[in-house]
C-alpha cells in the first residue's frame, strides 16, 4: 500500500521511460543541414547564364521598331490655348477672386515707422498679424471719420490690441481721387496717431482689399522728442 506521503510527490515524467520504451513519443526530426554558400559569380559567368537564357529569344527588325509621332505645335493652336488659358484664370478671378494680388494694383498702400524692418508691412498685407479689431468708417465725411478714428485707435491701445482693421473703401464714387482712403492714410502717417502706429498695409482681398487697410500699433505710444533751440553766438 502506497502511503500518502507519496502520492503528495509530483512526478511529471514518471511515465516518459514507458512512452519511449513503447516508441509513442515520437521526437523531432534532426534540423536539415544547410547547403554550403557558393562563391558568387564571375563576370564572364554571368554573361555565359544570360546568353543561355535568351538563346531562343527572336530580335525585331528595324523596321518593326514603333515610333511615336510627333505633334506639331501651330501657331494658330498655341494661340487658342493660351486664349483658354486666359479665359480659365479670367473666370476664377471674377467668381472666387483667385489670381487677385492687391500689392500689385496702383491702389496699394504701406508705411512704416522710420526704423522698422520694411518686410513688416509686406508680412501685415500677407496676414502674418492677427486682427483683433476692426471699425467701418464707409460712407462717413472726413470729419465724421476723423474723431471715430482717433477714438478707436486709442481704445485699441489701451486693450493692448497688435493689429487692428481700418475700413474706409476704395472711393470709386468720388469724381477725382478717394478722399476719405487718402485722410485715412495721413492721420496715421501724422501726429497724433502717428505716435501709436507701427506700420500699415492694405487689406487682403478677403479682408476688403484696397478698400481696407491693416494697421500694426504699439503698446505704448513714442514720446515726442524735445525741440532743440539753436543759440546764436553773438557777431564780434
Amino acid at each position: 500500500m502506497k502511503s500518502r506521503q507519496d502520492q503528495s510527490i509530483h512526478k511529471p515524467f514518471r511515465h516518459l521511460r514507458t512512452l519511449l520504451e513503447n516508441k509513442r513519443l515520437l521526437l523531432a526530426p534532426p534540423p536539415e543541414s544547410k547547403p554550403a554558400l557558393q562563391p558568387p559569380l564571375t563576370g564572364k559567368q554571368e554573361d555565359a547564364l544570360f546568353i543561355r537564357a535568351m538563346g531562343d529569344v527572336t530580335p525585331l527588325s528595324h523596321n518593326r521598331h514603333w515610333r511615336l509621332p510627333r505633334r506639331r505645335l501651330t501657331y494658330e493652336s498655341w494661340e487658342n490655348h493660351e486664349e483658354q488659358e486666359c479665359v480659365a484664370a479670367l473666370r476664377r478671378l471674377i467668381e472666387t477672386g483667385q489670381g487677385f494680388v492687391v500689392a500689385q494694383t496702383d491702389e496699394y498702400m504701406e508705411a512704416g515707422r522710420p526704423g522698422v524692418d520694411p518686410r513688416i508691412p509686406q508680412r501685415l498685407h500677407q496676414g502674418r498679424y492677427a486682427i483683433q479689431d476692426h471699425i467701418d468708417l464707409h460712407g462717413l465725411f472726413a470729419k465724421e471719420a476723423e474723431p471715430i478714428l482717433r477714438d478707436f485707435i486709442r481704445h485699441s491701445v489701451q486693450r493692448a490690441c497688435q493689429a487692428v482693421l481700418i475700413i474706409h473703401g476704395r472711393g470709386l464714387k468720388s469724381p477725382e481721387k478717394p478722399v476719405l482712403k487718402a485722410k485715412v492714410f495721413q492721420w496715421l502717417t501724422r501726429n497724433p496717431l502717428r505716435a501709436h502706429v507701427i506700420a500699415l498695409a492694405s487689406a487682403r482681398a478677403c479682408d476688403g482689399g484696397a478698400g481696407a487697410t491693416y494697421v500694426l500699433l504699439r503698446r505704448r505710444p513714442v514720446p515726442r522728442r524735445p525741440h532743440k533751440v539753436k543759440s546764436k553766438a553773438p557777431h564780434p
